[in-house]
This record gives C-alpha cells, structure tokens and sequence, in this order.
C-alpha cells in the first residue's frame, strides 16, 4: 500500500497558526502537524491537540527562528539563520552544548503534554544535520516504546517545478546529509517528501497531480486508508492563518476530496 500523509509544520508557533491546522484538519486533508515547544502557542496547540486527538503531533525540534526554551531573553547565539546554526553546531562545542540542552529540554517539555508522538523532525530541517540527530537519537533512545515507533521526516526531496540549480543543490545537499547521518536503526520514515519548494505557497493541483501519479505508479485507490505510523509520501504544509490569503490552508481544504483525513466526516 502507498500511504499519503499531509503534514504542517510549526504547531504551536502561535495560536493563530494553530487554528489554521486544526482547521485544515477537520475541513481539510491535514494528517498531522510538528509541535513547537516553548513558543507562544504551545499551550494553545497543546490543548486543541488533547481535544482532537485524530490530528497526529509530531515532535518539532527547534534550534533557530524561534525561542528557546534553556536560554535568556537574548534567543539563539547564532541569530534565526539555520545555515549559521547548522556551522556553529558543526564547528562549536559551545553550540553543541547549547543544542544539546534544547534537544533534552525540549523533549521532556514534549513529553510532558501526554500526547503521543507519531513522527519527529525539525524547524529548517535541522534534523538532518549529523550532530543534530545524534541528539536526537540520545533522547528518543531512551523514550518509552511508543515513542521509539515514531516515523522520522527522511524522505527524498520531491519537486513541484523545474528543480533548476537551487533544486539540484538541494538535492546534492540532503543526499551528502544523508550518507553522513541517519535515524535510529529500525526508525521509519517516508520514501519521499513534497513541499521543499513551495514553502508557504502549496498549490493544490500540483499535489493533486502527485497524488494521482503516485498512486497510478502503485495501483493504490484513493479510498485507500491512511496509516499514522510509516506514511510512504509525505507532503509539507505551513497553514499560517484561518484566511483567503493563507495558500498552504487553502491547497489542504481544497485537497479534502483528494485525500480525506483520518476523521473523514467530521
């Protein structure tokens, strides 16, 4: 079977971007959505999650663009830029301190909620770095079972458009990431991902075409039930906001027909 899974990220960031989820979740195609910890709508998306508990939360690893959680009001020593977290974490045994805390932290605040976590990764991708996921893998090695079933954002890197150089140096880059670092032995993860370049800007035919593809590839019926626990093709949201405006909300709404989420109906 060839499972479909449409995925946000940053649940929590703020209320408003939560609200934009779980509505794409119960009007939509949303499947599940990556939660920050610390941010200012955690506690917000933490509770619509408990209450809904159809929408699968993933953890949301953060390292830059965001507030930590185990430093000042100063945030991250290198800025929001993830390229200059990634070097200074690859470069830094100070950096590497600092991540490492966050990654402890983090988790243990994600624990806390309860909510059972269906998938990890991370703000910017920064999972993929190699001393990242080592964190990582100190940490959810030693989570409970259900946590260590969680499936990891590993999937090769899909293209809407014409890759052209910027998508060809992606590639290269994720694919050099890759051999150097890898989940957990035995962790799932997709075969592919969708979204990396069309990040705020989600077009529904362009998914809908993916779709199709895939499934004409593997002879799979759109009826076909979706599984939380290892999807094979993931596709990449940002709902920002409940608005006309918000392109990934209305690609998510107007792809309910393409692929219902779980709740299907409600």
């Amino acid at each position: 079977m060839s499972e479909i899974f449409f995925t946000a990220d940053d649940l929590g960031l703020t209320a408003e971007a939560s609200n934009a989820m779980l509505h794409a979740h119960l009007h939509g195609a949303l499947h599940g959505a990556a939660l920050m910890l610390g941010q200012p709508g955690t506690d917000h998306a933490v509770a619509l999650a408990r209450k809904h508990p159809t929408l699968a939360v993933g953890f949301h690893l953060h390292l830059c663009d965001s507030r930590p959680l185990t430093l000042g009001p100063g945030g991250w020593p290198w800025g929001d830029d993830p390229a200059r977290a990634g070097w200074a974490i690859g470069t830094s045994r100070q950096a590497r301190r600092i991540a490492e805390a966050e990654v402890a932290r983090q988790w243990e605040e994600f624990c806390a909620t309860g909510l059972p976590c269906a998938f990890v990764n991370a703000h910017h991708h920064l999972h993929v770095h190699p001393f990242v996921m080592e964190m990582l893998k100190d940490v959810l090695g030693a989570a409970p079972e259900p946590s260590r079933r969680a499936w990891w954002r590993w999937g090769r890197p899909m293209w809407f458009g014409a890759s052209g150089l910027r998508g060809a140096l992606a590639s290269a880059g994720w694919a050099a990431v890759r051999a150097m670092s890898r989940p957990p032995t035995g962790a799932a993860s997709p075969s592919t991902l969708w979204g990396i370049d069309r990040s705020f800007c989600m077009q529904a035919a362009e998914v809908r075409v993916a779709v199709q593809n895939i499934r004409a590839a593997t002879a799979v019926s759109p009826s076909a039930p979706v599984s939380p626990v290892v999807p094979q093709h993931e596709f990449l949201f940002h709902p920002r906001c409940i608005h006309l405006d918000d392109k990934d909300l209305q690609a998510l709404l107007a792809l309910r027909d393409v692929h219902s989420a779980p709740h299907a109906g409600g």
